[in-house]
């Protein structure tokens, strides 16, 4: 029996800026992100079926709102909004502890692409375990 994976990201004050939620029954991965008051901010799901790799995307008010592509075992990849890239991620590799360089260069709101960042690399890591 697996549980549905919970995170809170908060900032330097130790506030919260958004939560996500695993959600147990689906048939897919998906992970609610949701902002401090609790308002659905997007839902995060990954493709069932691919032939190479993995792809993600984000819904936002129901609707597809960001893709999400690249090497997800290597953490490299980036997340496009119309097929505009909006964000980069990398892991960087010289460094004790696990750190990720995610860098927003597009419209986007920065808690979507924390909530994807989050959600894949625990996806990432559980399938490792």
């Amino acid at each position: 029996l697996q549980f549905p994976a919970k995170f809170v990201v908060l900032d330097a004050k130790n506030a919260e800026i958004m939560h996500l939620n695993g959600k147990l029954l689906s048939i897919r991965r998906e992970f609610d992100i949701y902002d401090p008051s609790g308002n659905l901010v997007g839902i995060m799901k990954k493709k069932l079926v691919k032939l190479i790799g993995s792809e993600y995307w984000v819904e936002k008010s129901g609707v597809d709102y960001m893709r999400i592509f690249g090497n997800f075992v290597e953490h490299d990849y980036r997340m496009e909004v119309d097929r505009v890239q909006v964000a980069q991620v990398h892991r960087k590799w010289v460094s004790i502890r696990d750190q990720f360089g995610v860098s927003i260069t597009g419209n986007v709101d920065p808690r979507i692409v924390i909530g994807a960042v989050i959600a894949i690399e625990h996806e990432v890591t559980e399938r490792r375990h």
